[in-house]
């Protein structure tokens, strides 16, 4: 069956596979550090059960499903905004995205100013919180501030977080070399148990790189320590050394790189989740769309009496088996039980003797989502005697 099926496969479904494919792959690395994981995965459950319930024909749990469809699809939409919002920002950053950026030799002075000026910072117990923008838009999560679109230097670093400046509580914000704005407030994280050792500046940072790409980077003013907050996780460094190796690689991650490298980091990352993705997208499409196809199955299926007439006995049955051919989708048939199949006669109005049975579809037991459309041999021959009749010693030939 899956051999004929499979024949049939064109180009469109090649790529109807590879769209799905990619779009899952895309989610499932979304929600890989996303604070949602475990509800996705929770969610990715459920769509197993009723893919499953789906193909084997469970009818209540399936009817069940129908009915909450909506409100499911409402819930996960309340459940995921902040993440499907992000989504779309990211998708309208990639698809705008012309390969301007900024250069390395930018990201080179600008790593160098950073990691000298917030040194001089943790040394001198002053508090400081700096917003490095990766590549997805930062506007709706800031709240205050005030725009300046100056030059970074290490004397305006100094200048913004001196304790007697209107801006040195908020944060100052990075983007291509230069500092966008200043006093900006950002928004707070949720998860208590990373924040419970630090302060409003680091409870800020974690709020921002749960919700972004942006790296923010704290300096304690009680502990004099450099940290990091990014993808949703906070670290405190050892000292501004490593400062400079992690600014180094984000730079090298948001910059724009040739294509040919772009290709192979691709090619190796994620390997997990391509299987995922793969095997999701070959399942939905074997499920929707090769499954909704027309198909057309033959079974030998037993014949068994039913509702012989006390006193009586079969002595001759021919056949003992019958051709059936029924049709339906091609998902009913993915995990059909062949034992669901048989021939049903029903001999309470039969008489002693030697008789012609013919079969209709109501003798033909089967799942309810197929259709019969042959039987084969139309009828049975079928002799009956009385239990106290002798039965010849011939052996009877059956067929």
């Amino acid at each position: 069956m899956f051999l004929s099926a499979i024949q049939a496969v064109g180009i469109a479904d090649i790529l109807d596979i590879a769209l799905v494919a990619v779009l899952v792959y895309a989610l499932l690395v979304w929600f890989k550090h996303s604070k949602a994981a475990v509800v996705a995965k929770g969610m990715l459950v459920v769509a197993a059960v009723y893919l499953f319930s789906r193909s084997t024909g469970m009818v209540m749990t399936t009817g069940i499903f129908h009915g909450f469809f909506a409100i499911l699809v409402v819930a996960l939409v309340v459940i995921f905004q902040e993440e499907l919002r992000a989504v779309f920002e990211r998708i309208a950053v990639w698809s705008l995205a012309s390969g301007a950026g900024t250069s390395p030799t930018g990201s080179e002075a600008q790593s160098a100013i950073l990691v000298r000026t917030l040194g001089d910072l943790a040394r001198e117990r002053i508090g400081a919180l700096v917003v490095v923008r990766g590549r997805d838009p930062l506007e709706r999560h800031l709240q205050g501030g005030f725009p300046l679109g100056g030059e970074l230097s290490e004397a305006l670093l100094k200048s913004v977080f001196d304790f007697h400046s209107i801006g040195h509580d908020g944060a100052v914000v990075l983007e291509g070399g230069r500092v966008t704005q200043f006093g900006s407030r950002l928004p707070l994280s949720k998860e208590g148990a990373k924040t419970a050792k630090f302060g409003t500046r680091h409870t800020a940072a974690l709020g921002l790189a749960e919700l972004s790409d942006a790296m923010c980077i704290v300096v304690s003013e009680e502990r004099g320590t450099i940290s990091i907050a990014q993808d949703g996780k906070i670290e405190t460094l050892r000292g501004a050394s490593q400062l400079e190796k992690r600014l180094s690689v984000f730079y090298s991650e948001k910059q724009p790189r040739p294509r040919q490298d772009q290709i192979q980091e691709f090619l190796h990352k994620n390997q997990r989740e391509k299987g995922m993705a793969f095997t999701a997208a070959v399942l939905l499409w074997a499920l929707f769309v090769l499954g909704a196809k027309p198909w057309r199955q033959a079974y030998p299926i037993p014949v068994h009496v039913r509702n012989l007439p006390s006193g009586m006995r079969v002595t001759s049955l021919s056949p003992k088996k019958v051709r059936i051919v029924v049709s339906g989708q091609m998902r009913d048939f993915y995990w059909i039980d062949t034992r669901r199949f048989e021939v049903r006669l029903d001999l309470a109005d039969a008489n002693q003797g030697s008789s012609y049975v013919r079969l209709s579809e109501n003798d033909i037991a089967r799942p309810s989502m197929l259709q019969l459309e042959e039987i084969d041999p139309a009828g049975v021959q079928i002799e009956l005697t009385s239990k106290t009749a002798k039965v010849s010693k011939v052996p009877h030939q059956w067929q």
